[in-house]
């Protein structure tokens, strides 16, 4: 019988990701907050459930987490929509309900917003030190979960997302001044985060962390530029101030799952 997995949040990532671990013969629920979205879900053959996480309890159908075999969470803070959210009291409430559902093996996906705005070359032992609210709560949300005696948790540290028409090019342009030129760019697309998550599906959780950036790192001013071409919008108006630099390095993940990032250079628009 095929494993069950589930998807804690089928939003951009989510959804095109359980609808490629469909393809690759696992079973696969899907929540959503969205009553609309339901539909959705079914259309992809994904079993759709709604389900809302609250910082005082989980509401709606919990029988989403029956039966799971590894559960991916995939939800995003939203704190600049909602500011005062307490996202490590949300993620305590999905911890809970995986220990008393017996969810032994969980993938969080976290982001590289964890390391603050540290220099240099940046792995999975450089100090963490995150300055944004938003990298604050995702911190203490793998410090939540990887402390859980109940399950084992892979935590994903992924870079900026881009594809599936979402990409920094469109906010930057709107900017009248944008920091840091040379700095390097520490990316990955849609089509890379699918595949790396596909891969620890298909093996044994265990306890570990993970850097998820694309190997391609042109200066900021170069690469936005570019993109600002491809993608017909205004170039970003950059300035010199605040000038630093860091190179994300995802060489851990390489070497342990054996993986080849698929979309190597990210000039690219879709």
């Amino acid at each position: 019988m095929s494993k069950l997995i589930g998807i804690l949040g089928c939003g951009w990532l989510g959804l095109p990701l359980g609808e490629h671990l469909m393809s690759l013969g696992f079973r696969v629920k899907g929540s959503t907050t969205s009553e609309e979205r339901l539909d959705t879900l079914r259309s992809k053959n994904i079993e759709p459930y709604l389900v809302r996480v609250t910082e005082e309890e989980i509401v709606g159908a919990f029988d989403f987490f029956n039966s799971i075999d590894k559960l991916i969470i995939a939800m995003p803070p939203g704190l600049r929509a909602n500011p005062k959210r307490n996202f490590a009291v949300l993620m305590n409430q999905v911890k809970q309900a995986c220990e008393t559902h017996g969810i032994k093996e969980v993938i969080f996906i976290s982001s590289t917003s964890v390391y603050g705005k540290l220099s240099g070359k940046i792995t999975e032992q450089s100090v963490t030190h995150p300055e944004t609210n938003s990298g604050k709560q995702l911190l203490e949300c793998e410090n939540l979960l990887s402390n859980s005696l109940h399950f084992k948790t892979t935590i994903l540290r992924m870079g900026g997302l881009i594809g599936a028409a979402r990409h920094p090019v469109f906010q930057l342009s709107k900017k009248t001044s944008v920091d840091n030129p040379k700095g390097s760019i520490n990316l990955i697309h849609l089509t890379d985060c699918i595949q790396i998550i596909s891969c620890l599906v298909d093996q044994a959780v265990a306890k570990n962390v993970y850097n998820c950036v694309t190997p391609y790192h042109p200066s900021r001013e170069e690469y936005y530029r570019q993109m600002a071409i491809q993608m017909g919008c205004k170039p970003p108006v950059f300035n010199d101030s605040k000038p630093f630099n860091r190179e994300i390095v995802s060489d851990k993940l390489m070497q342990h799952l054996n993986y080849s990032f698929q979309v190597k250079n990210l000039l690219i628009s879709s």
